[in-house]
């Protein structure tokens, strides 16, 4: 039997400096109290799985964007964390979105949840992050290596930003700078600069695409998988899905659900240049994976099972 672990967990979280964030373990589900009482976090496996969302623009009511939410993917009832659950003690960060995202990578809420899963003794610890959750999930490890993370699964991830970043109309005035840290460049300066993941790291790239598009609807794919990732090694797997159903739908859940469970490691050159020719060519609507009962994963296991350790 796994101890009850009592943390010091407070929701949300706010300080002076900082922007406020919010945790929430959601499987086991723990109720919560936004009066700032302590949280118990239970720890009933030895995997823990951390989720964290992206942009959710709140244009008829702007205050809302500078308080913690969960968006439904990250809830208990959701596909998601019920295909985790078995497996994984799972949390949900949620933060305010008035600052870049870069400034969130840093926070002092994220870098409290990782203090605390680490003293719980996890043995694997796995940061999945959908949209500009993903450039947080990225940032995150790359700045924090000793965190604990041992495995990075990111979604529909901007990494060279965005094009739709760059419209101003619709966007409150609240939410501007954690917008316009999305544009491409933006982004592709602030990667040129990054430092490299850490080796151990387990890393991978969900990509999502809309057949006969080049694109999610908001993010393109050379973005998603973006070169200085490919330079690292980092693999990717294609899934039919626009960008606002890649955390719900089932086909999409159980490949990233899978891929959290995964031993994962980094490809060879050749492995990222067969990706290449598979998710970049006229032929990528045929690789993607559609449902989860697809026999051949695309890139994954279409390039060789090399990436998958016995």
């Amino acid at each position: 039997m796994i101890p009850t672990l009592t943390a010091t967990l407070m929701l949300p979280m706010f300080t002076a400096t900082d922007l406020p964030t919010a945790v929430w373990q959601v499987a086991p589900h723990v109720k919560v109290d936004f009066d700032g009482q302590v949280v118990e976090m239970k720890k009933t496996h030895e995997r823990a799985a951390v989720l964290i969302h992206g942009l959710l623009l709140q244009p008829i009511r702007p205050e809302r964007a500078a308080r913690p939410i969960q968006h439904d993917w990250q809830q208990p009832k959701s596909l998601l964390v019920q295909a985790l659950a078995p497996d994984f003690d799972v949390y949900s960060f949620g933060y305010g979105q008035t600052t870049s995202v870069d400034h969130v990578a840093s926070c002092s809420g994220l870098r409290a949840l990782f203090e605390k899963l680490k003293a719980a003794k996890y043995r694997e610890i796995v940061l999945i992050g959908h949209s500009a959750g993903g450039l947080i999930s990225r940032q995150f490890v790359e700045r924090f290596p000793d965190a604990g993370v041992t495995r990075v699964i990111i979604v529909s991830t901007p990494n060279n930003g965005s094009e739709l970043a760059t419209i101003n109309i619709g966007v409150p005035r609240t939410q501007v700078p954690f917008v316009k840290s999305l544009v491409p460049q933006t982004r592709i300066a602030i990667g040129k600069e990054s430092p490299k993941l850490p080796k151990e790291l387990e890393f991978c790239c969900v990509v999502c695409k809309v057949k006969g598009l080049n694109h999610d609807t908001l993010v393109n794919l050379e973005s998603q998988w973006s070169k200085d990732l490919q330079q690292q090694g980092i693999p990717a797997t294609l899934v039919a899905i626009n960008h606002f159903e890649a955390m719900k739908v089932p086909h999409a859940v159980s490949t990233i659900s899978e891929l959290s469970r995964e031993k994962l490691v980094r490809w060879t050159d050749e492995q990222i240049q067969q990706g290449r020719q598979v998710l970049f060519s006229n032929d990528a609507d045929n690789a993607a994976i559609k449902n989860p009962l697809a026999k051949d994963r695309p890139l994954l296991r279409l390039i060789g099972k090399k990436i998958y350790e016995p």
